[in-house]
């Protein structure tokens, strides 16, 4: 659910792009029939300028294609050795939620779907491409989980994959692709869970429990926190993120703890919320959420895991799925960029034969 097929099918390979807002990750997985995932090459970008994406779309085509070509030339482990590609969008620029519509046939679903998200999306219709998945379905209704991203946004990503010589295969949002590789290389995917994906500019949420539902943004990230410790004891982005990552929320009653607990209990109150909404939806299967999986760059904040999970009531810890990835010899990513690097496996292990127009 949420790939926006963009080719006809061909079982070819395919790699991941991640385009953050100041970084771009790349990766290729190659993917066997009773072998885990295979790691063919994988690389970080340097920096780039926060202004060449606005609001999800694509400005500046000339910084991003500066900033891959540099990648691919200089900065991979391994290799990336296919154009074709699947690019992850930023789910706080999507719309998703769960749906439930009475029984119907396959063929009369598109409209009742478009029906449904008229009424709760605040952008005309004809704006946006729409995807959906079956999550259930019984003699009396079917319940749908759904995607719509503003056609503004996905077109910027073609327009600048086509314009730098890459085949667009799929777009689909950063949470899905989060959501997948938590499916195929986490230990404990099979109990409900809440997919916490902390970036630099909003926090995505997720519940996922064997597919994902309940879907929502925060609008803070990890460059609000910097920048209120920066305003807080004068200090430079840089030393502000430094002083961040140093200290994080290890002693909550730390000055730089106090700066960043509002925001963080702003956090907790929104996921308390998705908690509540999952539970009471499926008391009768008691299928409870119990555990917190966290992702992004923001994840590795010192004491952040134990703060949530003090908070929370239940297990926080980092998603780790590189020991179910084959590195097939290639360094694995310092302990520090590992989180940088989840969203783009996760695109990278879409299988190529489930990609269609």
């Amino acid at each position: 659910m949420g790939i926006f097929g963009l080719n006809f099918y061909h079982d070819e390979p395919l790699f991941g792009l991640d385009i953050g807002s100041s970084s771009l990750k790349v990766m290729q997985i190659s993917k066997a029939k009773n072998r885990p995932p295979r790691v063919i090459g994988y690389g970080l970008s340097g920096q780039y300028s926060s202004e060449s994406i606005v609001e999800g779309v694509v400005v500046d085509p000339k910084i991003l294609g500066e900033a891959l070509d540099g990648v691919l030339r200089a900065r991979l482990i391994g290799d990336i050795t296919t154009r074709r590609v699947a690019c992850a969008i930023p789910s706080s620029h999507t719309f998703s939620r769960p749906m439930k519509l009475p029984f119907m046939e396959k063929d009369e679903m598109a409209e009742a779907v478009r029906l449904e998200v008229e009424q709760y999306i605040p952008v005309p219709i004809d704006n946006l491409y729409l995807d959906w998945e079956i999550t259930q379905r019984t003699p009396k209704e079917i319940e749908l989980s759904t995607v719509a991203v503003p056609r503004k946004i996905v077109d910027s990503y073609i327009k600048f994959l086509e314009t730098v010589g890459l085949e667009p295969v799929a777009l689909e949002p950063t949470m899905n692709c989060l959501s997948r590789l938590f499916s195929s290389a986490d230990s404990a995917h099979d109990v409900p869970s809440i997919l916490l994906d902390f970036g630099s500019l909003s926090t995505d949420l997720a519940v996922f429990d064997k597919t994902m539902f309940v879907n929502s943004t925060v609008p803070t990230g990890i460059d609000n926190l910097v920048d209120m410790i920066a305003k807080k004891f004068g200090l430079t982005t840089q030393e502000a993120r430094q002083l961040k990552n140093d200290k994080g929320i290890v002693d909550p009653h730390s000055e730089v703890a106090e700066v960043i607990k509002p925001v963080l209990d702003n956090l907790i109150k929104e996921v308390q919320k998705i908690i509540r909404y999952h539970n009471e939806r499926t008391a009768e299967a008691q299928r409870n959420i119990s555990q917190i999986v966290l992702g992004g760059g923001g994840s590795t904040m010192p004491g952040l895991s134990q703060y949530l999970s003090k908070a929370l009531g239940m297990p926080a810890r980092m998603m780790d799925p590189w020991l179910h990835l084959d590195m097939a010899g290639l360094s694995r990513p310092s302990e520090f960029d590992r989180s940088l690097f989840l969203t783009v496996a996760g695109a990278a292990v879409l299988d190529p034969k489930g990609v269609f127009a």
